[in-house]
């Protein structure tokens, strides 16, 4: 683990594990978190061993307000996120790349696969929650809390699982970086896991992603009694069984 400094002037640690060989390092799997969350838990490891055990590199870091760099959390957006993974991919990382995203993580995934298709190779969305802010927003904010956003530029919102807060930076950003009212242009292999006991995603969101992406290539893995952290056992080796399909699906 180490520090560094990205083009936003923010600093947040990372791991970087490279292949041992070049022979077998077909690709690095690049990991990032969801909102109020950080890269070093059960999930995250999950997949750091999964490429130890098959010898792939692997890539993961703190998003800008997260983890080390939580006091800044009220001054980032979705806007610095992006710049953040696409900073990653085009600096940090050599050779093909496997996107895989918890929650916002997932959205930060799928924008950068849409991004940079020479480079990202396949997506594993773990309940990938792309354009959740314009969700909160349009079906589950009141009226007194959009008035509260826009007024006094924040909201604190509790839901069965988190306490978050809302900043209107975040929101606009959300607007600004939509992807399912329109077809998002991803031919890769994508995988989606979601649990169908998950308080913060409509499980069904993993449905609206499969038919807004482009390519034929998309696979969903609905498990009956996940919430949405995907953090248990069951949880953890449907995460490392799909590795295995994606793996399977590059070797062709």
């Amino acid at each position: 683990m180490s520090e560094h400094q990205f083009l936003g002037q923010f600093t947040t640690k990372i791991e970087h594990i490279k292949a041992k060989t070049s022979e077998i390092n077909k690709f690095t799997i690049l990991y990032t978190h969801g909102l109020y969350s950080d890269p070093w838990g059960r999930k995250p490891d999950a997949v750091r061993d999964w490429c130890l055990k098959n010898g792939y590199g692997f890539f993961r870091y703190e998003l800008a307000g997260h983890g080390s760099d939580a006091g800044n959390y009220e001054n980032v957006d979705v806007n610095l996120w992006k710049a953040q993974i696409l900073e990653v991919i085009d600096t940090m990382i050599e050779g093909d790349i496997v996107v895989v995203g918890s929650s916002l993580g997932g959205w930060l995934s799928l924008i950068a696969a849409e991004a940079r298709p020479e480079r990202v190779k396949a997506v594993l969305g773990l309940a990938a929650a792309p354009d959740f802010t314009v969700d909160l927003e349009d079906k589950y904010f009141t009226p007194e809390q959009n008035n509260q956003i826009q007024k006094q530029g924040r909201l604190e919102f509790t839901n069965d699982d988190f306490t978050y807060v809302f900043t209107k930076k975040l929101m606009q950003s959300g607007r600004q970086n939509q992807m399912l009212n329109r077809t998002i242009k991803i031919d890769c292999p994508v995988e989606l896991i979601q649990g169908q006991k998950d308080a913060s995603l409509d499980w069904r969101k993993a449905l609206q992603i499969s038919q807004a992406v482009q390519g034929n290539n998309v696979t969903i893995k609905l498990l009956k009694y996940s919430n949405h952290r995907l953090g248990t056992d069951e949880d953890l080796i449907a995460i490392q069984r799909s590795l295995d399909s994606i793996k399977e699906h590059l070797a062709k």
